[in-house]
């Protein structure tokens, strides 16, 4: 079974109808988005609308948490107030209860191979703002996240937000589809074992 996980979109619409018409074109079984509609761009509300439409899964991610609970959950984006409150105000009632209802991860078995989607890795899942914070990448938190049970339990965790492609041990990352050097990440999980590779979005 193949399956296709890319992340923040950013509000590039023009770059997500790439992302998803490649993915299509390379016969992914499923699609996974890792989450970050908004924020950059300024097509956010289209996004969101092609992401309702396509029924692929979609998962939050940091700039979903900030629409649906506000910005006093993260310190650090306090500049960020006065664009999630005028994003709020022209979302429908439908949209924000879409946004609101979409999981924070997904856990996958197939062919007994485990796997792990999110936004991030998490500091405490339960928490307002669960994910650990970008800086752990150079702090060491991230590295002993990775290391932790709850990570390793999985044969492979897909994350995004970093904007990077890159491999931790059991975690791999995906960059960002709305950003410069777009990729996403094709996993074929099949009887015979696991593999992966991130593709270029062209």
């Amino acid at each position: 079974m193949k399956i296709a996980v890319f992340s923040d979109v950013h509000g590039n619409l023009k770059a997500l109808k790439a992302a998803l018409c490649q993915i299509k074109e390379n016969g992914a079984d499923q699609i996974i988005f890792l989450g970050d509609i908004f924020q950059r761009g300024n097509e956010e509300i289209e996004c969101l609308e092609l992401l309702k439409a396509s029924g692929i899964i979609c998962l939050k991610g940091n700039c979903e948490l900030y629409l649906a609970d506000g910005v006093d959950i993260d310190p650090d984006v306090e500049y960020l107030r006065e664009y999630y409150d005028g994003m709020r105000s022209k979302l429908s009632a439908e949209q924000m209860s879409f946004i609101r209802q979409m999981p924070l991860f997904l856990e996958k078995e197939i062919n007994g191979h485990k796997m792990h989607f999110s936004h991030f890795l998490f500091s405490d899942v339960n928490a307002p703002y669960p994910f650990l914070q970008l800086s752990s990448l150079k702090n060491g938190i991230f590295d002993k996240t990775v290391e932790s049970e709850a990570v390793t339990k999985y044969e492979l965790s897909a994350i995004g937000h970093s904007h990077q492609n890159f491999v931790k041990g059991k975690v791999v990352s995906v960059s960002a589809t709305g950003l410069e050097d777009p990729s996403y990440l094709l996993i074929n999980a099949g009887k015979d074992g696991l593999t992966f590779e991130h593709i270029d979005i062209l």
